[in-house]
Formats: structure tokens, sequence, C-alpha cells
């Protein structure tokens, strides 16, 4: 693709998740083809309660012209799932930035920044004081596209399949 892409970012609403599930099982599978990809996680299966009915969670979604899905982003409550950063940063009044899925024919062109700024936005107007986020070396470009965010580092794991490393950004 060699001109910038017309697309539509959209807050979904109550209705059908098909498509957008499909797309993000989709990437999930094509970025961490070591995981089970014959269930769903439990945010996309229960995708209502995680992203639509809370006020203090948002799903987005990129569209192109052609009405298909080209990119992603969910935000929802941090949960302290990772026990690992409660001494050495507790995260109050923090929300998660989760699925920001680009499909690999439409990077490049400013879509996840638009994405990353309105995940931004929209955790602000929820009251929300920081953005926490979780990443890996092997995603293509992840950590220096999130450091160019405003994320920090607060701590990487040495696990040898993973290699995570959680991010914050304050508010």
């Amino acid at each position: 693709m060699n001109k910038n892409p017309i697309y539509k970012i959209n807050k979904l609403q109550e209705g059908d998740y098909s498509l957008v599930i499909d797309f993000v099982m989709k990437m999930r599978k094509e970025l961490f083809p070591m995981l089970d990809h014959e269930k769903l996680p439990q945010d996309l299966l229960h995708f209502e309660n995680y992203y639509i009915q809370p006020n203090h969670a948002a799903f987005f979604t990129v569209v192109a012209e052609d009405g298909n899905i080209i990119g992603s982003i969910g935000v929802i409550p941090y949960d302290g799932r990772f026990h690992q950063l409660n001494e050495t940063c507790p995260l109050v009044k923090t929300a998660e930035v989760v699925k920001c899925y680009i499909d690999p024919n439409y990077r490049r062109f400013g879509i996840g920044t638009e994405l990353s700024k309105i995940a931004t936005s929209f955790s602000c107007d929820a009251g929300y004081h920081s953005l926490y986020l979780h990443t890996h070396p092997f995603l293509p470009g992840a950590i220096p596209f999130w450091k160019s965010q405003g994320y920090k580092e607060i701590l990487a794991e040495d696990d040898p399949v993973w290699q995570t490393l959680h991010m914050v950004k304050t508010l």
C-alpha cells in the first residue's frame, strides 16, 4: 500500500461483535502463534461485559474504506493481575490498554498513534490517573512505538519465551 489509507475510528456500542472478535483473533494468531487459538479469551467471550457496559471501559476499531476492520484498541480497568508489579509500582486508578492491533498492510500510516491518543483521551475522561500495558520484544516495533507514546518501562521480565515488558504512562 503506497498511499495513506482512508479509514474511520469507531467506539463500539451495543451490537454484533463477531467481526471485531474475528479480527482480534486473526491478529492474535499471527502475533502469538504459541497461544491456544481454539478458545476465546475471557474478554472476547464476554465482550459486552468487559468493553461495552462499563462506563470506564471502551473498545475502538479502525474501519477501512472497504468496511474491513484494520485496527483495534481496548481500554479496561487494570485488575492487578500482575502481582510482581504491586510492590514496585502500585497501579491505582489505572486503565489497561489491550488488544492494540494494526493489520500489517496498514502499519506505518499513523493509525497506532491515533489509537493511542484516543485511548489516552478516553482514559483521562474516565478519571484514570495512568495507563498500563505490557508488550514483548518479539512484537515488531512495539517497544519503540509505546515509548514514543510516552510510556515508561517499569519491569522487564527475563522469562525465556515472553520477556514481558511492563509499561506505564502517567495521565
